[in-house]
């Protein structure tokens, strides 16, 4: 007979009226209440739900926009000094180009000769003086190379010009049985065309400034000399040949 004591626990599953009973539930089932929120990851920069910003993000945008200041700032003095100083490449001419004992020979494919060119060589810069230094010229048929120098270093104060002479001996420099009938061609109407080639370190100076070195290269092309059938000589043509600057 069941005990009718009130404060014994009570065992197994509670009654159910009208004799109906519910099997528990099955192994590893979920629970049968919400499952509480996933825990969420403290912020360092958020205190009472204020978020503070990041204080290394704030120090690199301000990094960022102090260099984009300094970057215009700099720009904008360069443009304004290009403004006030405007320099320029210096103005190389030919002024005189002869040639002496020049001969050409087919059966070695060689030519000898002895050219003397006077250069003239302008600085139109109001505020920029100019130095060259290692100076090497050279001159050419067509892209052929008959011989070379050096110059000796110069300089040019503001708006100077001046004027200095080189001389280039070639004798049995080997040119190709090509070039050789194409001289021979060029002899036979009277006029050779030669291309003379300048290479100077320059340094560009202007007061208050450090000087700035730049390699000039200057081509002068098709500087024609009209030569006599006899003794292999000849002079400049068509007045003084202007030259292309390059650095």
């Amino acid at each position: 007979m069941a005990s009718s004591d009130p404060y014994r626990p009570a065992t197994g599953y509670p009654f159910v009226p009208n004799g109906m009973h519910y099997p528990p539930p099955p192994a590893g089932s979920a629970y049968p209440y919400r499952a509480p929120p996933p825990h969420q990851p403290i912020n360092p920069y958020s205190y009472n739900n204020q978020t503070y910003p990041n204080q290394r993000a704030i120090f690199l945008r301000r990094l960022i926009v102090a260099l984009l200041i300094f970057t215009g700032i700099f720009f904008i003095i360069l443009f304004i000094f290009w403004l006030v100083i405007r320099p320029h490449f210096p103005e190389f001419r030919v002024t005189s180009l002869s040639i002496s004992n020049f001969n050409v020979s087919s059966s070695s494919s060689s030519v000898t000769g002895t050219w003397k060119a006077r250069f003239q060589v302008s600085n139109p810069n109001k505020k920029m003086k100019i130095s060259y230094d290692e100076i090497k010229t050279s001159i050419f048929y067509k892209s052929e190379l008959l011989s070379q120098t050096m110059v000796p270093p110069f300089k040019q104060g503001k708006r100077n010009v001046s004027n200095f002479d080189v001389e280039y001996g070639a004798t049995s420099s080997y040119i190709g049985g090509r070039a050789v009938s194409q001289i021979n061609s060029d002899e036979r109407r009277g006029l050779v065309s030669f291309n003379l080639r300048i290479v100077a370190d320059a340094a560009l100076k202007v007061e208050g400034f450090w000087p700035r070195r730049r390699l000039l290269r200057v081509y002068c092309n098709d500087v024609e000399v009209g030569i006599s059938g006899n003794g292999g000589s000849g002079n400049l043509t068509g007045g003084a040949t202007r030259c292309s600057v390059y650095a």
